[in-house]
């Protein structure tokens, strides 16, 4: 049996956004077109994560840095949603990122902004926050970018500080970062198709090759979730493998921006459960993910679009 995970669930956010999203119909690069503002709020995957965690009832807390310039937005916006925060202002303007939807074609184009610089003091102060509100008693959700000034070595060894103090440790993150993770005593690893390749170094494509090598990194990581977009995802745990996917028509998703921080809370939320079967725990997380797809906004869905979404949902286990 996996063990039970404990009740609070802290989320690291190491680089807020703003993201803007609007919808440009027949977008075409370099041309002027008109465009409609679907939706500007706080977001960033550790944001997203605990906004999906306040729809399905499940108490976070938001522990990170924030710009100075919208500290207040930031804290009014979670308050707003019930989520509580220790946001570490710092100095710089928050970053925003762009997201461009082209209904005629189906398309999203994104735009990543970098955001703010922190400074070795910035990184000392959120160290003595983590130590104080990441222990032995929490789920720790470490998803996203890093701020610009802080380095991978920095990064890992947030990490290790918490991993030292008994935290349960879950991963979402790419390149190097999901790479110094993969060599921790973390509890979970969520890659997506092309990170499972770069964490095993080949390339992965078929079932056979996404089998082995899931497998392969269970063996050091409790649970391992490989998603793969609108094909669903494979799910990894002592040694027992499922996949499952959510049956959704392509003319019925608005925005994936933030499908994939819904999946992973969907996922979390369900597995503070201990009593609850891991394929129902995987179903939940499809489902969460697949009813924030049916929305503009990111991490926003319905409880009704997730029982919807839960129904067309299938999970089966692969021998």
């Amino acid at each position: 049996m996996l063990p039970s995970l404990p009740g609070h669930i802290v989320t690291l956010s190491l680089n807020p956004t703003i993201d803007r999203i609007l919808e440009v119909p027949g977008l075409r690069v370099g041309d002027h077109l008109q465009g409609r503002l679907l939706a500007r709020q706080p977001a960033g995957k550790a944001i997203n994560v605990s906004r999906a965690l306040a729809t399905l009832r499940t108490r976070s807390t938001v522990v990170g840095w924030v710009g100075a310039d919208t500290a207040g937005l930031f804290e009014d916006f979670l308050e707003h949603m019930s989520v509580r925060s220790r946001l570490i202002p710092i100095a710089g303007q928050a970053r925003e990122n762009i997201t461009l939807i082209d209904p005629h074609a189906g398309s999203e184009t994104h735009i990543r902004d970098i955001g703010p610089m922190v400074t070795p003091p910035d990184v000392s102060c959120l160290a003595e926050v983590l130590a104080e509100a990441a222990d032995g008693h929490c789920l720790v959700v470490v998803t996203g970018s890093a701020s610009p000034g802080l380095s991978t070595d920095g990064w890992a060894g947030l990490l290790d500080d918490m991993l030292a103090r008994g935290a349960t440790v879950a991963v979402d993150v790419s390149g190097e970062l999901l790479l110094r993770a993969a060599r921790r005593p973390v509890w979970l690893l969520k890659p997506n198709l092309q990170e499972l390749g770069e964490l095993v170094g080949r390339h992965i494509e078929s079932q056979e090759e996404i089998l082995e090598a899931g497998r392969e990194l269970n063996r050091q990581i409790a649970v391992v979730l490989v998603t793969l977009g609108s094909r669903g995802a494979y799910a990894f745990a002592e040694g027992r493998v499922w996949r499952g996917w959510t049956n959704l028509a392509r003319n019925e998703v608005r925005s994936t921006v933030g499908c994939g921080d819904s999946f992973l809370a969907g996922f979390l939320a369900a597995r503070l459960d201990p009593d609850r079967p891991f394929a129902s725990c995987l179903q939940q997380a499809l489902a969460v993910g697949a009813a924030s797809s049916l929305t503009d906004r990111p991490a926003v869905f319905e409880l009704d679009a997730v029982r919807v979404c839960q129904e067309r949902t299938e999970v089966v286990e692969i021998a």
